[in-house]
Parts: C-alpha cells; sequence; structure tokens
C-alpha cells in the first residue's frame, strides 16, 4: 500500500493544484526531493511546475487528486498557514489545523494519459536545442517579461469569448491580436529580445491564450515559436514549461 505525506504552505498548495489551466479537473503528481511536481497535457496545452515542501520529514511517492476543484475550494477555506497531504492507498486527506478533508481516489488520471508522449517530445527538444518539436520546426526563439502580457485575459472579454488569438512574431516584436478576420479585434505588441535577427513566425491558438499566458510565474521567460507551429515558454529562473498548441482553423 502507497504511503506519500507531505506539508506545505496552505495557500502555494492551493495556487498549485488549481492553476494548471481550464479542463483540467484531475491532476497526478509527485513528491521527491523536497518537492512538489505536477504535469498536465490537454488538447490545448501541456504545463509542468513544482512547489516546496516545507519540512525536511516527509514520505516521497505519486499523488492521484481525483477532484482539483473540491480539493481547491477546501483550501481555499482554510485559516491556518500550513497544510498536511497525506496519500494512503487510493485515499487522498489534507489536513489544516481542526480541519480535514478526506476522499476517495483513483489511478486513472485524465490529465496525465498523454503526458509521457509529451514529455518525451519536450526532452528530445531539448537535446536538439529547441529546433524542433516532434514533427514541428521552432524557428522563431528569445524571450520577454511576463509584466508585458498581464492583463490580456481582457482580450476576449473585449472581442468575444470565442474569439481566436493570433501571435506574430517580426522584428523584434511579438503582437498577440484576439479577434475573427471579418470582426473585431484588440492587439497588443510585446518587445522581445530574439536569438538571431530576422525571425518571423505566425500561429493561431483559441480563446483560451490568455488566460493560459496567466499560468507562468512572475518573471523572464524563454519562449521557442514555430511557423504554423507551438509556442512553448520556460521559466529563466524556476521549474516551469507550458507549451501552448497550435489551433489549426479557429481563425475561419
Amino acid at each position: 500500500m502507497s504511503f506519500v505525506q507531505a506539508t506545505f504552505n496552505n495557500a502555494a498548495l492551493w495556487a498549485f493544484i488549481t492553476g494548471f489551466g481550464e479542463g483540467v479537473n484531475d491532476l497526478r503528481c509527485q513528491v521527491a526531493d523536497m518537492r512538489l511536481k505536477g504535469s498536465v497535457d490537454t488538447t490545448t496545452h501541456y504545463f509542468t511546475k513544482s512547489i516546496n515542501v516545507l519540512m525536511e520529514e516527509y514520505k516521497a511517492g505519486v499523488v492521484n487528486i481525483p477532484d482539483v476543484h473540491k480539493v481547491g475550494a477546501f483550501l481555499k477555506s482554510c485559516k491556518e498557514d500550513d497544510t498536511t497531504l497525506r496519500y494512503v492507498g487510493n485515499t487522498l486527506t489534507l489536513k489544516n489545523g481542526n480541519d480535514e478533508f478526506s476522499t476517495p481516489s483513483h489511478d486513472h488520471i485524465m490529465s496525465y494519459t498523454t503526458v509521457g508522449r509529451a514529455e518525451q517530445a519536450i526532452s528530445a527538444a531539448k537535446k536538439n536545442s529547441w529546433k524542433k518539436l516532434g514533427r514541428a520546426d521552432l524557428e522563431c526563439h528569445g524571450n520577454f517579461s511576463t509584466e508585458d502580457i498581464q492583463g490580456l485575459s481582457s482580450m476576449t472579454k473585449v472581442v468575444g469569448k470565442d474569439a481566436p488569438v493570433k501571435v506574430r512574431l517580426a522584428d523584434n516584436e511579438m503582437t498577440i491580436t484576439a479577434g475573427n478576420q471579418r470582426g473585431a479585434k484588440m492587439s497588443r505588441q510585446i518587445n522581445v529580445d530574439v536569438n538571431a535577427q530576422g525571425q518571423e513566425c505566425e500561429t493561431v491558438f483559441g480563446s483560451h491564450f490568455p488566460k493560459l499566458l496567466n499560468l507562468m510565474s512572475s518573471g523572464t521567460i524563454l519562449f521557442h515559436m514555430g511557423n504554423k507551429s507551438a509556442l512553448v515558454l520556460d521559466h529563466s529562473e524556476i521549474e516551469q514549461t507550458l507549451v501552448l498548441k497550435h489551433q489549426e482553423g479557429v481563425d475561419k
């Protein structure tokens, strides 16, 4: 029988469990090396991140969270600073002060089904210096600050909740435009540092794009982008990688 146990800052644990993006309802994570790490892979994005374990005494292992919304609601209601997570057999228990939440779990975590395949592609991409991700070419590389992408989630509120989002890189500038070809549009220009001059590419995402950008923590973000391909965001200071998947046909 598996036995995993670790203590975390409650606010950090809440942000971790509820911070993997829209469409993620469950989560598989692992306690190891004084960290809690989680990864998801969906039709719109792949995302991985981790947080610190507070105390040196912990039991390492895999934790399956069957419903991130219920766990998130419990953690949000907690009053104490620290929460202890326990996973015994297939039962998840969270204890914060005098409050305790318990739920049965299982091994069939939908958001983790294709993580292994995604991580194989990412590992290969790192070995080839991000020139390719799977079969897709990544021609453009550089970095920008998260300060420049704050507030982008208002875009789809202005032009429409189902509006596609186009990302274009040219002349050391990344232009993010929300809106249909024949309808209302809203854009933002971001100055970026590119690894080589003359880089130019364009790709399109669904209306989820602005909110998914908010998953990245503050700091400098390294990006790798392909023409009609993925946009990879890699945090320069902490273990955090977001792969935004090109959405064919959403801009029609």
